[in-house]
């Protein structure tokens, strides 16, 4: 190997010396391409200075030329005819001499002819001659035939120097569109060259210096991130492989202390690896014993966060942390496992049901928790792996099965208890099959759009509600019950009702004006940035007016603690949509909501309805939702009409909207206005 290739890669291991390299050779390409660009300009002006010269004395010699044929002209005439033409010979000999002079003083070498036989020396006595044969006195024949000898001497010199300097012209011409030429070729060659090396420079940094600072970002993003299972690996660039090593270093260490970090900063309790580590050594030392391990999920914990900040999220799961060791006794573990989610270990004793105890905890969590000028009620689902120890158990394995058990919960409703069953781990399997179905539904047309009627107790208007429905390919009819949550665990539910409200309001378009629709609203649509806009923009595609359109929410939206989409309702109320609350006297929020919030309509869940005429009781609940809505001015539609007695019944307590079986079915679209026009004179009467 050459002596100097260990130096010139020394230098170019360098990032310093690349890029500052890189810099001066752009410059000096730059500097090269102005001082040619520089030297050509002032070549072309002198080239240009000589043409605009020699297109000058081309001029002069044709009006030069032009004279001379003026002198000729008027000779002849005066000759043939003795015309008077004193005065034009006169001007034409003036206007040669001027012309000559402007000739010479340009410098141009007239002819090659000796002074003495200079055809134009003495034009005065010339032009007296003419006159004189002009005029008779003299004998004609001899000075006639001077004078046109004379006359034709300068036509031919004058046609000589015109031709002179037309050739000087074009020569000068040439030597101009020579150097553009040479001044377009020496600017292109150096464009070309500083092209090359900008390209030279950029592809050194696109393929070499950019990946290994991305390498680098990305190896610092991740122990930022605290991901220490990394590897920092080695860099050819001497800047970045001098930080490499440094943090290689910060990476062990940092790994270290975290094996060694077994507890969770913000609650003072276990992490999952101390958790771990603590049952396996109680297994161990219990064997045979029954134990129930759960996991405790705090429900909507995200809500929590975003409308009272992370710091009360932290204050909150400390609590929590606190009152679930409380109730379950030191002789429990307890642990936080997740940023919203306990792992508890504790023995059961002799005839105590696990799924009992974790009921028990369920309920103690309702009790509201005070973060300083907040009071904050939230829920829990808890899935439950009751387990017999063993030395070998494996632990994994037991909160898999927790887990599967609180996903159970989680889709029964949360705020509810569930014990591991061995088909959850074949439900989870499906359900998850369902929300990648799902994905496809969109593409393949599966989805669909059912509309049920909603007939009022004292008004003739038509309306409908928006039912989205699925037909499976394998599955058949799925239940919006089933791929609802399914979309909302997805991520998938956004898009689902974006696609909800497009083809509602497309079938909606097509009705008579005088329709209204009630169209369901996902917590994650109220959420989604942009919401009102697409909202407002897809009614204006369709030419439908905002207050044709109810849009109900559900009350386990909790909106009095949901900034977001508390200010998402308002402004689509101001904008002239009609906001229901449906699933009205099912939660514990209902009296907080209606006091947050003017709704125009409230939906009675089916439960209030369905007893009706059987207990007692259910009237009165009925009566008091009703009595409640009807006081803050909002509509009552009574849900789950399924049987003739309940009409009576409804409408006595204040109802002014029926929906359910016994009216109609989900229908499709196209038999919307045909039901209506058929059905809607007998149904007012039964309503």
């Amino acid at each position: 190997m050459p002596s100097w290739k260990p130096a010139v890669g020394r230098l170019l291991s360098s990032l310093e010396t690349r890029l500052v390299g890189a810099l001066i050779l752009i410059v000096a390409a730059t500097g090269l391409l102005q001082i040619v660009t520089q030297r050509e300009a002032f070549g072309l002006r002198r080239d240009g200075e000589a043409l605009v010269h020699a297109s000058a004395i081309a001029e002069n010699a044709d009006q030069f030329a032009e004279a001379v044929g003026k002198l000729r002209m008027a000779t002849n005439r005066g000759l043939v005819a003795s015309d008077d033409t004193g005065a034009e010979l006169t001007d034409a000999a003036i206007a040669i001499g001027d012309q000559l002079g402007r000739l010479r003083n340009s410098g141009m070498a007239l002819y090659d002819l000796p002074e003495a036989s200079d055809p134009f020396a003495d034009l005065d006595r010339h032009v007296s001659a003419i006159l004189k044969v002009q005029s008779g006195d003299t004998a004609r024949r001899g000075l006639i035939n001077r004078i046109q000898t004379r006359n034709n001497a300068m036509a031919a010199l004058a046609a000589r120097i015109v031709e002179r300097a037309h050739a000087e012209r074009e020569a000068a011409q040439r030597r101009l569109v020579a150097s553009i030429a040479r001044w377009q070729m020496l600017v292109l060659s150096t464009g070309l060259v500083t092209i090359l090396i900008v390209s030279l420079v950029l592809f050194d940094i696109l393929k070499n210096i950019l990946p290994a600072v991305r390498r680098m970002h990305r190896s610092l993003q991740s122990l930022a991130n605290g991901d220490l299972d990394i590897e920092i690996g080695s860099f050819r660039l001497k800047e970045l492989q001098d930080l490499s090593g440094p943090l290689e270093t910060f990476r062990r260490n940092a790994k270290a202390v975290k094996n060694l970090a077994f507890s969770d900063a913000a609650t003072g309790l276990p992490n999952r690896r101390a958790f771990q580590e603590d049952v396996s050594w109680l297994f161990s030392a219990a064997p045979d014993r029954r134990f129930a391990c759960m996991l405790i999920d705090i429900d909507r914990f995200k809500h929590i966060n975003d409308d009272y900040g992370h710091a009360a999220g932290d204050d909150l799961v400390r609590l929590i942390g606190g009152r679930l060791k409380t109730n379950l006794g030191d002789t429990s573990i307890v642990a936080r496992v997740g940023g919203d989610e306990f792992a508890v270990c504790i023995e059961m004793s002799d005839g105590e049901a696990a799924i009992g105890l974790a009921s028990r905890l369920t309920d103690s969590m309702r009790t509201p928790f005070s973060l300083g000028e907040y009071s904050v009620a939230i829920t829990v689902s808890i899935g439950v792996a009751e387990v017999a120890a063993s030395p070998d158990a494996d632990i994994d394995e037991i909160l898999r099965n927790a887990d599967m058990a609180l996903y159970a919960s989680k889709k029964n409703g949360r705020n509810c208890a569930t014990g591991f069953a061995p088909q959850m781990a074949e439900e989870r399997a499906v359900d998850r099959a369902l929300e990648k179905d799902l994905e496809a539904a969109f593409e393949k047309s599966e989805l669909r759009m059912v509309y049920q009627p909603i007939h009022p107790v004292s008004e003739t208007a038509r309306e409908v509600e928006a039912l989205v429905r699925w037909k499976h390919p394998v599955l058949g009819e799925v239940p919006p019950s089933t791929f609802i949550p399914a979309a909302e665990r997805s991520g998938l539910m956004v898009r689902l009702g974006e696609w909800i409200i497009r083809r509602a309001l497309q079938d909606f378009a097509h009705w008579p004006h005088n329709m209204l629709m009630s169209i369901n609203l996902s917590p994650l649509q109220l959420q989604h940035d942009g919401f009102s806009a697409f909202l407002l923009d897809a009614c204006s595609r369709h030419g439908i007016a905002p207050h044709r359109l109810f849009l109900e929410v559900t009350e386990s939206l909790s909106i009095e603690r949901n900034t977001r989409a508390l200010l998402t309702l308002n402004l689509l109320r101001n904008m002239g949509f009609r906001i229901a609350l449906d699933d009205f006297g099912t939660g514990y929020s209902s009296l907080s909501m209606v006091k947050s919030f003017k709704f125009d309509r409230m939906k009675l869940d089916r439960s209030l309805v369905m007893d009706l005429g059987q207990d007692p009781a259910s009237v009165a609940v009925l009566e008091a939702a009703v009595t409640m809505a009807r006081h803050v001015g909002a509509e009552v539609v009574a849900e789950g009409i399924s049987e003739e007695h309940l009409i009576d019944a409804t409408k006595g307590a204040g109802c002014t909207h029926l929906q359910g079986y016994f009216y109609s079915r989900p229908i499709e679209a196209d038999e919307v206005p045909h039901y209506f026009t058929l059905s809607m004179a007998p149904q007012a009467e039964v309503a």
